[in-house]
């Protein structure tokens, strides 16, 4: 499956849950706090999220919120997204060192007894983090962060698909994959480009609801 289709999915996944769920059956709002760690052996990310929920008939809930996530990792190749110009190559290596603020939004619903699955996806933020100098190029982070789908997403976007699992009326246990893109700005003397890269990494979480 490709990066695009996954990240299509996940937002086809949050619009479907807004349609089909008739808001005028909300029975509770909640807020919570969230923190996960996904790692692989050279790309790993940690986040956290403060979100509003609310839960809706048939044990499905919305929700949307704050997340910010730091995005580490090994030396890997980035695929210029932009118009290929001299002096800025088709890929570069970077070693990634980004934090991203954005708007997020989530879906969930339970499956069965305490368990249930759901997913969430970054909108739109900021990005901050140190340039990175490959030869006569200077890389920093995408500035501005907007979900577009695919090699069109700008900045650096996090998403969340998983199985959640009640402990107790407060504390969920979380885990599954965390699909994400880091951008990157090139600029080689009056040259520009953009550079994107797509990583899928297991994660754990635990949630705290209020």
């Amino acid at each position: 499956m490709s990066d695009s289709t996954v990240m299509k999915k996940a937002a086809v996944l949050e619009v479907l849950l807004t349609l089909v769920v008739p808001v005028h059956h909300a029975s509770a709002q909640r807020f919570e706090l969230d923190g996960s760690l996904g790692y692989t052996a050279d790309a790993w990310r940690v986040a956290s999220s403060g979100e509003w929920r609310l839960e809706v008939v048939g044990g499905i809930a919305l929700g949307a919120g704050l997340r910010l996530t730091y995005y580490g990792g090994d030396e890997r190749p980035y695929r210029n997204q932009g118009t290929t110009t001299p002096g800025l190559p088709p890929s570069l290596s970077v070693d990634p060192a980004v934090w991203g603020l954005n708007l997020m939004v989530s879906g969930q619903a339970r499956f069965v007894g305490p368990l249930g699955v759901g997913a969430n996806i970054d909108v739109a933020g900021l990005a901050e983090g140190p340039s990175r100098h490959r030869g006569s190029a200077v890389l920093e982070p995408a500035r501005e962060s907007l979900l577009l789908y695919g090699n069109n997403d700008r900045g650096s976007l996090n998403s969340e698909f998983f199985v959640v699992v009640a402990v107790s009326g407060h504390l969920q246990l979380r885990g599954g994959a965390s699909h994400y893109v880091v951008g990157y700005h090139a600029a080689d003397g009056a040259s520009r480009t953009r550079y994107l890269r797509f990583d899928t990494v297991p994660f754990l979480a635990a949630r705290w609801r209020f």
